[in-house]
């Protein structure tokens, strides 16, 4: 079992959402600037070729963010896969599908009993 204080793990938790927070409002504004540039190209009558150009190396550029985002949700799931193996087993930094989740899947869910049927007479 990995020995992990409970601070450290607090840490890396928040720089991790910042990192994926940072990583979506990049595509974010990577997607608005294509679609200044589509409008700027189509009002300036910026040649097709042109355009073209930059529009290419806005698609690789996408690429590359997404592929990274892709990277780091492995980073995550590895993260994760270590967080189970420590001390910090128990301890929620409030993550999607975190410890709530887990013990959401473990405890059963108390149900109550249902009402009795009751017979109701019908009067005139």
């Amino acid at each position: 079992m990995f020995k992990i204080a409970e601070t450290t793990g607090l840490v890396v938790a928040e720089d991790t959402k910042m990192t994926i927070a940072a990583i979506d409002n990049a595509i974010l504004s990577k997607t608005r600037l294509a679609t200044s540039i589509i409008e700027a190209s189509e009002q300036s009558g910026l040649p097709m070729a042109q355009s073209q150009k930059l529009l290419e190396g806005m698609v690789r550029g996408f690429e590359h963010l997404v592929a990274g985002r892709g990277d780091m949700l492995a980073v995550v799931r590895q993260l994760t896969a270590i967080k189970g193996r420590s001390t910090l087993e128990v301890t929620d930094y409030g993550c999607p599908n975190g410890l709530e989740a887990k013990i959401a899947r473990t405890v059963p869910t108390a149900t109550a009993p249902a009402a009795p049927a009751r017979e109701y007479e019908l009067t005139k």
